[in-house]
């Protein structure tokens, strides 16, 4: 006969281990394992019919815990898959009754406060992305993990910022993705966790529930935008991709290199939107938020997405579910072409304009008036040549005897000035 399913709560709060009490007294547990841009928290629900809780056990905001989720006997008898969440600070506590209930909430921030709370100003100059994390990983009295290219920046301002709200604007300014976990940050390329291996496959049959979408709203085929360089203070206009869904940003940058870097970050994590799905499912340790899935039995909708979000309930003590969210994996689009403005409005200038014939109007006038001298008919009647017989002959004459004959309503391309 199989073994019951069971799952165990650890903790250590303040440097005591207090998984007897937890598991005594919980209602629910909520993990929220997150890949980049937010911290993951926990939040742990309570019954405090006898008020311990809420008085001798009070928790104290600002503490610290660590948590970590054991799921026995789950995919067979005498088996243990432990789930670490990591290190977390206090940072909410609310009650409520009747029944009497407490819940405590907590995130994944460093024990400096200075990571999280103190606003600093600085100007970053002549560094790398990696250098400003390393450096703000130190003051944090944390570790740093980067696994990205390196990027150079020649100057950015730290405006009123903490530490952790800058760093996190960094990384998503250049598309990397940045993780605050067990007194760690990890800065990584999303997009080479994308191309991993799909770590397992989901079934539909798996599923004890899911929602998809996919739209075409906020979704780009490419990006415009004008950026003036301040090396040498031209103008310049900055194409990616291509199509008919264009996105006009704006880019603060100091170099064409730095422009087309940020550019490319902010047209991917705008097309993240594209196809995403929610999933939830019996809870499996192997499921964490940053890598890749495969989903399966759903027809079209199937294939490989990157998880964006974990989000593992335990409710009572022998049941846990996640529930993911997930974004398609699709190509990125990388292609970025640069031209001068300037250049862009000389070619536009020798493209010409267009001017439609009216009565009165004979070659020779619309030289003058637009070209200056009216000896540069011919260079009218040449670029419009075909368009100037077919409107003879429509009229009964044989040819136009080079551009004499000409008729209100012809629409003619006037060359470059």
């Amino acid at each position: 006969m199989a073994k019951a399913r069971r799952v165990e709560i650890s903790t250590v709060y303040a440097g005591k281990n207090i998984s007897g009490q937890i598991n005594r007294f919980m209602k629910s547990f909520t993990y929220d394992d997150v890949a980049s841009g937010a911290s993951d928290s926990v939040s742990i629900s309570l019954r405090d019919d006898e008020k311990l809780w809420m008085g001798a056990w009070y928790p104290g905001k600002g503490d610290r815990m660590t948590s970590s989720v054991a799921f026995i006997n789950w995919y067979k008898d005498d088996s243990r898959r432990v789930l670490h969440c990591g290190s977390f600070q206090v940072d909410d506590l609310s009650f409520n009754g009747r029944p009497n209930t407490g819940t405590i909430k907590a995130v994944s921030v460093p024990q400096s406060s200075s990571f999280n709370a103190e606003e600093r100003t600085k100007t970053w100059e002549s560094v790398t992305v990696a250098q400003i994390a390393e450096e703000i990983a130190k003051r944090a009295g944390i570790e740093l993990y980067y696994e990205a290219e390196s990027i150079s920046i020649k100057s950015i301002e730290q405006d009123a910022q903490t530490d952790c709200k800058f760093l996190y604007s960094l990384c998503q300014a250049y598309g990397l993705a940045m993780k605050v976990y067990a007194n760690k940050i990890v800065i990584f390329d999303e997009e080479k966790y994308e191309k991993k291996a799909a770590v397992l496959t989901i079934r539909e049959s798996d599923m004890e529930s899911w929602s998809y979408d996919t739209t075409i709203a906020g979704t780009y085929t490419g990006a415009t935008f004008a950026f003036t360089d301040p090396n040498d203070e031209q103008e310049y206009a900055i194409d990616i991709g291509g199509g008919d869904r264009i996105l006009t940003i704006n880019v603060t940058a100091d170099s064409i290199h730095d422009a087309e870097l940020k550019g490319i970050a902010k047209l991917n994590n705008e097309n993240k939107k594209d196809t995403t799905m929610s999933v939830t499912i019996m809870a499996n340790p192997a499921i964490v938020a940053g890598i890749t899935v495969q989903i399966a039995e759903l027809g079209k909708l199937n294939g490989k997405y990157y998880v964006d979000k974990v989000r593992t309930k335990v409710a009572g003590g022998s049941k846990s579910t996640m529930t993911l969210t997930l974004h398609r994996v699709t190509a990125r689009i990388k292609n970025a072409s640069v031209r001068a403005v300037e250049a862009i409005k000389e070619e536009k200038k020798a493209e010409g304009t267009q001017y439609t014939i009216v009565s009165g109007d004979t070659l020779w006038g619309i030289a003058r008036r637009f070209l200056g001298k009216g000896v540069r008919y011919v260079e009218i009647y040449n670029l419009n040549k075909d368009v100037i017989e077919a409107a003879a002959k429509a009229h009964g004459k044989s040819s136009s005897s080079n551009g004499h004959w000409i008729w209100p309503g012809t629409v003619l391309t006037i060359p470059a000035a």
